[in-house]
């Protein structure tokens, strides 16, 4: 019995220093990589780069071919919409651009940016939604008294006595039935926030994965199907509240591809760009009034993609760097470690045990010398080697967290 609670104190052991080593490890010797900010310039045609660590470095991916840098002023000249108010400020904002003269109210009203990263995605939902008034005749939003979610049928509950509203269950469920909804519903994404211009609903997928627009107009229910293509699913739905009301969404389908759903007439708009998988990168879309440029930025890489705006493909520009365990604290921390325990994922907001095993078996060289290391120290004791073998095993799969356990919770200490 003693025996099997030291064997049980050495697995907690195990399990706590496979959590706690290697990240005090990567605190202390991971070198941080800081991507690039790369934007498309509309002025030049070309890539403006933003580099930083060791100071600052303005360039583009022209210049930088040729080792040349801009100053803060020239580089900002080449973004014009990004800084507009520094360059009115300075008395350098263009009135045309490509021989096209531009108005501030059409830069304003065009200008948006959206992100989106693993972490919103990967972490806890909710399952209650209000529905706002959408044309209530005031001028700022008001939080409804009750919240709806969408199970067998589309129900009201009234958040102050927890009760059912049968009639406004009734009535939005039923005309959900006849636009074809399947309940219950798989996804349901809106801006369920008073801090937006308007309010336009939900856009919601049912169980067969089509696609509704949902909203509430004088207390009565507003219900849109949206035609998709067959076989296209939606891995998340993003709803935006931009000034010029062009699109109520970014859609990213199970393909990784990127699609809007543009307003009042329900058109669904692929974008031209490839790999666009927000389960595993950041993904930050900049909008103006030339051009979109969507950035991904993930594990080891960065990419840009710009389109014009009738969506049209222009130019794109990818830069790469070692992923951690190429890099040589990597490296060392594969010899070191077998395994790493993490109740955090830099990819999701969820807490719990996550196992990664060791790519590479270099670890092994550590095990053996460890080994050999226990071997020594149990001749030094005069100690019986028969009596070590589970110790050993232990040793020799679990590596450096094994020789720590069964060293701090000796068998001697048992006798």
């Amino acid at each position: 019995m003693v025996k099997l609670s030291r064997y049980f104190l050495i697995i907690i052991a195990i399990i706590g220093f496979a959590t706690a080593i290697p990240k005090l490890y990567w605190m202390t010797f991971a070198k941080p990589i800081r991507s690039p900010f790369v934007m498309w310039s509309c002025v030049n045609n070309d890539f403006m780069i933003t580099r930083s660590g060791g100071g600052i470095k303005r360039t583009s991916r022209n210049l930088e071919k040729e080792g040349k840098t801009l100053t803060r002023n020239e580089y900002e000249q080449k973004l014009p919409f990004l800084f507009v108010r520094q360059l009115l400020m300075n008395g350098t904002m263009p009135d045309s651009i490509k021989g096209e003269e531009i108005d501030m109210h059409d830069i304003t009203a065009s200008r948006s940016t959206f992100r989106v990263r693993p972490k919103d995605i990967h972490a806890p939902q909710p399952t209650l939604f209000p529905l706002f008034e959408s044309q209530s005749g005031r001028a700022n939003l008001t939080m409804p008294k009750d919240f709806f979610r969408i199970t067998w049928r589309m129900e009201f509950i009234d958040a102050e006595t927890n009760s059912i509203d049968e009639e406004k269950s009734r009535m939005f469920s039923a005309v959900l039935y006849k636009r074809g909804f399947e309940f219950p519903a798989k996804s349901i994404d809106g801006l369920p926030t008073t801090r937006k211009s308007c309010d336009e609903g939900y856009l919601i997928t049912d169980s067969k994965n089509q696609l509704f627009h949902v909203k509430m107009i004088k207390a009565k229910p507003f219900v849109e199907k949206v035609n998709l293509p067959e076989n296209l699913k939606f891995k998340t739905i993003k709803c935006v509240d931009f000034k010029n009301k062009h699109y109520y969404a970014y859609l990213f389908s199970t393909d990784n591809e990127l699609y809007i759903l543009t307003q009042y007439d329900y058109q669904l708009v692929k974008f031209p760009v490839e790999n666009i998988n927000p389960d595993l990168t950041e993904i930050r879309i900049y909008s103006d009034l030339l051009n979109f440029n969507i950035i991904s930025t993930g594990n080891g890489f960065m990419k840009s993609d710009v389109l014009d705006r009738n969506y049209k493909f222009i130019d794109h520009y990818t830069e790469s760097w070692p992923v951690k365990d190429e890099r040589i604290e990597g490296k060392i921390a594969q010899f070191i470690f077998p395994a790493e325990i993490a109740i955090t994922d830099r990819n999701s907001k969820f807490i719990k045990f996550n196992l990664n095993p060791n790519k590479s078996f270099s670890w092994v060289i550590l095990s053996v010398i460890l080994l050999i290391v226990q071997f020594y120290i149990l001749t030094r004791r005069n100690e019986k080697l028969k009596k070590h073998i589970i110790d050993l095993v232990i040793i020799a799969i679990t590596g450096i967290f094994g020789f720590i356990a069964v060293n701090f919770f000796p068998n001697k200490f048992f006798d």
